[in-house]
């Protein structure tokens, strides 16, 4: 009984814990920091006390593999980068990634209310919705990206990722819920457009799609209160696209830069080459050109940049060879760690991927499948015009819900 007792206790403060973190990982990222510590020390401590391994435990060993082999392969980029020294105090950027396999350990020896998460996400929509137009009315210049104290792209791209988890779970809700709910996704949207960031519109989009796709396969999105729901979000999409003129600043920057690179046709007003849609065709292309020249082990954590353009004397090559990525995760960890890299990033990515589809084939109706393929599709997607994992919340962000969503389909694949 007093097993019992301590156990329904333990569980109770993991689901706090679980539920303040999606509020608080982008509103107030030092205590993001602080739950995900905290739940890797409890883990530490249960795996000690309990001489528990999360490698040897079915539920949470592929995930606990996964986030280690990546943080392996983060350390021998830097290793055989030349300069160990130089670049050693990056690798605690990554650290959550080390710490992934007990994380998982206290969400296994939990019993895991997801209730707790989606009400979380949906008062982060909230709360952030409340942030961004606080700094839009504070009297600052509107042409500065409102995205509360972080980087605008990651603001944008988590805030994609906090949208699809709440707008996936809101089947079946209760009208007091799906208030909430429908608060919290038009708060989404706004603040995803509000921070100005063009690759997480672009995922967005992408992410609409998938959730389309996995609607129609799931017949759920037939019903008209769905389809409603859908054409009032593309028809904000294009009021506020039609109204803005930031926003239609800035997609017509990308028009500009794509013809007059791509095609080869000046287009009235060409947008010059260091403007940041040039600068990533730039980056871009001379990768893929010099892409052969890699070492298997790659030139070194965040030396990318540097490897590309350091005899680059134009003034454009001086301005990219000052970042310390190429703003694609995919040709930056190839360029700084390889193809060991590479490969450890696609497994983070799309072997988890394929757990949720497989689950999902088998069982339409879990939600959790769905909110896990979206999260993967989602990251994936940020990846393609942006870092991904080079940033402390967006490591922090994928392995907390990785952890979760995992778990709680291989517990479903396990139950009869």
């Amino acid at each position: 009984m007093i097993k019992q007792s301590l156990h329904k206790n333990y569980s109770r403060v993991v689901n706090i814990l679980i539920f303040i973190f999606p509020i608080v990982v982008i509103s107030l990222q030092v205590v993001g920091d602080i739950v995900l510590v905290i739940l890797a020390m409890m883990g530490i401590f249960i795996a000690i006390s309990q001489k528990l391994s999360p490698f040897k435990i079915k539920e949470i060993k592929v995930f606990s593999y996964l986030g280690t082999g990546y943080f392996i392969a983060i350390c021998l980029s830097v290793i055989f980068s030349g300069q160990p020294l130089e670049l050693a105090h990056y690798i605690p950027r990554d650290f959550y990634f080390l710490f992934a396999p007990f994380i998982a350990l206290i969400f296994f020896k939990a019993e895991i209310n997801i209730n707790y998460l989606i009400v979380g996400v949906k008062v982060s929509l909230l709360v952030l919705g409340m942030i961004v137009i606080g700094q839009m009315l504070s009297g600052s210049d509107l042409s500065h990206r409102p995205s509360g104290l972080m980087n605008a792209i990651i603001f944008g791209n988590l805030s994609v990722s906090l949208f699809f988890t709440a707008l996936i779970f809101s089947q079946n809700e209760s009208f007091k819920n799906r208030t909430l709910t429908v608060l919290s996704l038009f708060s989404g949207l706004f603040i995803i457009i509000a921070s100005g960031s063009r690759g997480a519109w672009l995922s967005f989009l992408c992410m609409l799609g998938f959730y389309l796709y996995f609607g129609y396969k799931k017949k759920a999105l037939l019903q008209i209160k769905h389809k409603f729901f859908i054409v009032i979000i593309i028809a904000c999409l294009v009021s506020f696209g039609a109204t803005n003129q930031f926003i239609k600043e800035r997609l017509y920057s990308i028009y500009e830069v794509t013809v007059s690179t791509i095609l080869g046709v000046k287009t009235p007003g060409n947008a010059p080459s260091s403007s940041s849609s040039g600068m990533r065709f730039e980056m871009y292309s001379k990768a893929i050109i010099n892409i052969e020249e890699v070492p298997f082990f790659g030139y070194g954590l965040r030396t990318s940049n540097i490897s590309l353009f350091k005899n680059d004397s134009s003034s454009l090559g001086r301005i990219i060879v000052g970042y310390n990525h190429l703003h694609n995760a995919y040709l930056t960890n190839y360029y700084n760690g390889g193809i060991l890299l590479l490969v450890a990033l696609l497994f983070l990515l799309f072997l988890p991927l394929r757990i949720f589809l497989k689950a999902r084939s088998h069982n339409h109706e879990n939600p959790v499948f769905i909110a896990g393929a979206l999260l993967t599709l989602g990251y994936a997607s940020f990846g393609m015009v942006n870092i991904l994992f080079g940033d402390t919340y967006m490591n922090g962000f994928y392995v907390f819900f990785l952890a979760i969503f995992l778990l709680l389909t291989n517990k479903s694949i396990k139950a009869p």
